[in-house]
């Protein structure tokens, strides 16, 4: 049986109890249907994961008592940092929930020129609110213990400029080389980064892919298909886990 597990950005240790935030204990007795005295996994975030039981009293006080260390850190092997471009509703809750799954360490929305055209910037505040939550609960889901940075939106030219130095750059883009010609790439370190970026519904505009290009990027076709771009993010990211990360 699958145990509920809670995220509680908070020090945790063996003997202790936690407080439970609201929205978390909410979400404990409402959602997962835990009682008092059930029995889950509480992670902090940064890798750690402990047994713990549920204390609950009342309808708004709650505290988990922190029992041994559960699982090992689910750091990922190379750090994957994903551009996506932002699409619009569930397209992007996609994306983000299965970056999150194929263990990149971070996601940075991006506003290119198709994004604006097809209305995926509207509202991008109060979206990127959402996307953290989408993030949280991805993680709870698929077991990692340890929470993917999402960065606050930006415009694309901007988020090439904010790049670290060093690392391999991958672009989604139909012209660029297969995956096999990517086999004997090799990052300087295993600390390395890879970045990839993934242009919005209809992709990026040729001078978006110039600007790409001149930062460092380097073509990578999915296929022969037309990938829709949250199936581009998902595809391009188990094929560089594959080459470079875990998968492998």
């Amino acid at each position: 049986m699958r145990v509920p597990r809670l995220l509680i950005e908070s020090e945790l240790a063996a003997g202790h109890a936690v407080d439970l935030p609201a929205e978390t204990l909410r979400h404990a007795v409402s959602v997962l249907r835990l009682r008092d005295g059930a029995a889950c996994r509480v992670f902090d975030g940064a890798g750690r994961e402990h047994d713990a039981v549920l204390a609950v009293s009342g309808r708004r006080a709650g505290s988990l008592w922190i029992g041994r260390v559960a699982a090992a850190p689910t750091t990922p092997a190379r750090p994957i940092r994903l551009l996506q471009g932002i699409a619009r509703g569930d397209h992007m809750d996609l994306a983000i929930q299965k970056a999150v799954e194929l263990g990149v360490a971070e996601i940075w929305p991006v506003l290119s020129a198709r994004s604006r055209s097809g209305g995926g910037h509207r509202r991008v505040e109060s979206r990127y609110r959402h996307w953290q939550a989408v993030l949280r609960a991805a993680t709870e889901q698929c077991g990692r213990n340890e929470l993917a940075r999402l960065d606050p939106p930006r415009e694309l030219p901007e988020a090439l400029e904010a790049l670290p130095a060093g690392g391999l750059r991958a672009l989604a883009d139909p012209a660029g080389d297969p995956p096999e010609a990517w086999r004997g790439t090799q990052p300087d370190s295993r600390n390395d980064p890879v970045a990839f970026l993934v242009g919005p519904e209809g992709g990026l505009e040729p001078e978006e892919i110039a600007l790409a290009r001149g930062a460092g990027f380097r073509g990578l076709r999915l296929g022969p298909r037309i990938l829709r771009t949250e199936t581009a993010s998902i595809t391009g990211l188990a094929v560089l886990q594959t080459l470079f990360g875990d998968l492998g």
